[in-house]
C-alpha cells in the first residue's frame, strides 16, 4: 500500500481495489505512515489489561494448590470484586506453562518411613554418587502404546487394549560410569532368584564401564538396592557381601524418587511404546538394544540430580519429592 501510494501515486480507492481491502484500511494505514514513518500500531492502542501481572501470578499460584478454573475464578471475584471468566483463568495458567492433567497416584508414606527418608537424605546429601551402581526392577507389558495424542473432539483416536497382556520383568543397574546387562525373568522375584540375578550381573566382566571410568572404580563401586524382602534376605545379603564386600547403601523403603534408575525406566518405556512390539522376544530385543545404546550423558544427568532430590526431601521433612 505504501509503495502504490508513494511510487505509483494511486488513490486510496484504487489501492483498495488493487490490494483487495477496504478503502478505510488503506486510508488509516497511509495516515499512520505519514504521521509516524512506520505502519506499526502506536503503543497503548491495544486492549486494556483487566488483570495485572501480579494478579496473574496469584492465579497461577492458586492453580498449583490443586484448584480448578471455576474455583479460581470465584475466588478472584470474591477477593477483587472483579469478574473474570473461566476461559481467561485457563489461558493465564496455560501461559505460565500449566496444564490440566490427571494427578499421579503414589503410595502414602507412613510417619516412620518419612522419618527414615529424612534421616537418609540428611546423611547422604553430600555423598559422592558418581561411584554408586543403582539397581531396580520394572515390569514391561506387551502391546503398551502411547496413551495421549492431540485430537479433535468427536474424532478421538483409538488404540486396542489387551485385558491381560503378557508381561516381562526386568532387572538392571546403572551409574555414572557403569551399566549392567539386563536380566529378564517371568516369575515373581524371590530371594533365590535375586541371588541368581546379582551373581550373574554384578560380576565385573558382566558390567559395561564407560571409556572414562576411573581405573579403581570396578573394584570399589558402591551398590544401591531397595528394601524389597528378597533383597534383604539373609542369603541375599551374604551373596552381596561376596560380590561388593561392605559397599552396600542402606536405601530407605518407599523411595523410588530417590533412585535415578526410575528416569532410565521412563526412557525405556517411551521407546517401547513407540516401537509397536508384537512379541515377548521382540520386547526383549528392543529393551536390550535401547539399554545398550542409552547415552552415558542421559544416565549421568539422572545421577547428578541426586543432591537436589535429597535437598528437596529434607525440605519436605521426608515427604515425597517431585522426582
Amino acid at each position: 500500500m505504501i509503495h502504490l501510494a508513494t511510487e505509483e501515486h494511486l488513490t486510496p480507492a484504487a489501492i483498495a481495489r488493487r490490494v483487495g481491502v477496504h478503502r478505510h484500511t488503506v486510508e488509516s494505514t497511509l495516515k499512520r505512515y505519514h504521521d509516524t514513518g512506520t505502519i506499526k500500531e502506536r503503543a497503548g492502542r491495544g486492549r486494556k489489561r483487566k488483570i495485572t501481572t501480579e494478579d496473574e501470578k496469584k492465579i497461577f499460584k492458586k492453580s498449583k494448590q490443586g484448584k480448578n478454573a471455576t474455583e479460581i475464578a470465584r475466588e478472584y471475584e470474591r477477593e477483587t470484586k472483579m469478574k473474570v471468566s473461566e476461559s481467561t483463568v485457563r489461558n493465564i495458567i496455560h501461559d505460565h506453562q500449566g496444564k490440566w492433567m490427571r494427578r499421579q497416584q503414589v503410595e502414602a508414606l507412613t510417619p516412620a518411613n518419612k522419618a527414615k527418608r529424612l534421616a537418609y537424605a540428611q546423611a547422604m546429601k553430600n555423598y559422592n554418587w558418581k561411584k554408586v551402581l543403582f539397581s531396580d526392577e520394572k515390569v514391561f507389558f506387551l502391546g503398551a502404546a502411547k496413551t495421549h495424542a492431540y485430537q479433535q473432539p468427536g474424532k478421538r483416536k483409538k488404540y486396542p487394549v489387551i485385558r491381560h497382556p503378557p508381561k516381562l520383568n526386568v532387572w538392571a543397574a546403572a551409574g555414572t560410569h557403569m551399566r549392567s546387562k539386563l536380566y529378564f525373568f517371568n516369575t515373581n522375584m524371590d530371594a533365590e532368584l535375586y541371588q541368581k540375578v546379582i551373581k550373574s550381573r554384578l560380576r565385573a566382566d558382566r558390567i559395561t564401564f564407560s571409556p572414562d571410568c576411573p581405573v579403581t572404580l570396578p573394584q570399589r563401586y558402591h551398590f544401591l538396592q531397595d528394601n524389597a524382602k528378597p533383597h534383604k534376605a539373609k542369603e541375599s545379603m551374604a551373596k552381596l557381601a561376596e560380590l561388593v564386600n561392605n559397599r552396600i547403601i542402606e536405601h530407605p523403603a518407599q523411595s523410588p524418587d530417590l533412585n535415578p534408575l526410575e528416569d532410565l525406566w521412563s526412557y525405556l518405556d517411551r521407546k517401547v511404546k513407540a516401537a509397536n512390539i508384537k512379541s515377548i522376544q521382540g520386547l526383549k530385543q528392543t529393551l536390550t538394544h535401547e539399554w545398550e545404546n542409552l547415552p552415558w550423558s542421559y544416565i549421568r544427568d539422572s545421577v547428578k540430580s541426586m543432591p537436589r532430590r535429597l535437598v528437596e526431601c529434607v525440605e519436605l521433612a521426608g515427604g515425597r519429592t517431585h522426582y
